[in-house]
């Protein structure tokens, strides 16, 4: 089947792909329009309105719920991750919380999304931020394995210590 997006399947810039549905092929053949591309920012506008996340390679093809929206960038005029992390921004989140409506139910419409202007800088300065950005995510992600890795020798040492193993 094909995978479809819900805006509870978008948590902490990523998309959490084991918790998606799917749908059959004809059925999404029939929402062409809610059909996403690698690289497509992913925003959530109904329920947890403003949440975000790029679309993996993996999702290429993936379709979307009404209550999220497909946000693609034109790479000749701006760059996707200045894009996601613009949005992200406080600044831009107040302006969409700002076009968001209801108290118990909270959603943007399309047309108050598009609505909502973003500073676009450069190319060049664009592509430096991203640049940086990747760097500093992929410094996280080393950070983030390496506390792992040492979280588990920690427990194995607790396990060993509690087991009477460290005895001189």
């Amino acid at each position: 089947g094909v995978p479809y997006i819900r805006t509870g399947d978008i948590k902490n810039g990523k998309i959490l792909e084991h918790k998606l549905l799917q749908t059959t092929i004809e059925i999404a053949k029939s929402y062409k329009r809610s059909q996403c591309s690698t690289g497509d920012i992913i925003m959530s506008i109904r329920a947890t309105v403003g949440t975000i996340a790029l679309l993996p390679e993996s999702l290429n093809g993936a379709n979307l719920t009404q209550g999220t929206a497909r946000i693609s960038v034109d790479p000749d005029k701006a760059s996707t991750i200045f894009m996601k992390y613009c949005i992200q921004s406080k600044g831009i989140q107040l302006k969409i919380a700002m076009q968001t409506k209801g108290a118990t139910f909270k959603e943007i419409t399309l047309t108050r999304l598009r609505n909502i202007s973003v500073p676009i800088p450069s190319l060049k300065i664009q592509n430096k931020f991203a640049e940086r950005v990747t760097q500093i995510e992929k410094q996280k992600q080393q950070a983030e394995a390496s506390l792992l890795k040492a979280e588990k020798l920690f427990s194995s040492l607790l396990q060993r210590a509690f087991k009477g193993e460290l005895t001189s």
